[in-house]
């Protein structure tokens, strides 16, 4: 706990990365029954990794992690835009996928901590490669599906982009961990 509050503390871009993912998955699920509000809500952390990049960087994993963090708030956003576009409601794979990753952020913080960053890293790890499986079975189900090829395309392109979001995200993660 002490370790964490340290490394917050001393490292802006570390902090704004952890900042960026606790607060990412406070709002998946406001965001899933709303996805045309994205740009509202990614927005204000986008201008704060911004900031956090404009500080003397602290630690290379710092840098690496609110690299990573902005890449997952550009995926997300694109992610939540689609829905939107589309007029689309998220589907089973999609809820199961972003559960995931809503419990994935809540495990962030202990990435950091001294005692718990492995097992953290390992459950995070766990999480993202489960979603990343469900994703992918729906992506083979909609290549595979006869009729609504517009349809089937579509879902094939979000689920790809929700896969690609746990990708940043474990990105993200590897680099809290490092610090």
């Amino acid at each position: 706990m002490l370790r964490r509050f340290l490394l917050k503390l001393s490292d802006t871009r570390l902090r704004a990365a952890l900042e960026t993912i606790e607060e990412c998955g406070d709002e998946l699920g406001d965001l899933a029954a709303a996805p045309a509000n994205a740009a509202a809500v990614f927005g204000p952390l986008r201008e704060r990794l911004a900031r956090a990049a404009a500080e003397p960087p602290a630690s290379a994993a710092g840098t690496k992690a609110a690299g990573a963090a902005e890449d997952l708030l550009v995926r997300l956003e694109k992610f939540f835009a689609d829905l939107a576009l589309h007029k689309t409601v998220p589907d089973a794979p999609m809820k199961e996928a972003m559960l995931r990753l809503q419990k994935a952020c809540a495990a962030a913080p202990a990435l950091l901590s001294g005692n718990r960053r492995d097992e953290a890293l390992a459950r995070t790890r766990a999480l993202c490669a489960s979603a990343a499986r469900t994703l992918s079975l729906a992506m083979t189900a909609s290549s595979a599906a006869r009729g609504d090829f517009p349809a089937n395309l579509k879902f094939s392109s979000m689920y790809s982009g929700l896969d690609a979001v746990f990708s940043a995200f474990a990105r993200c993660a590897d680099a809290l961990h490092e610090a």
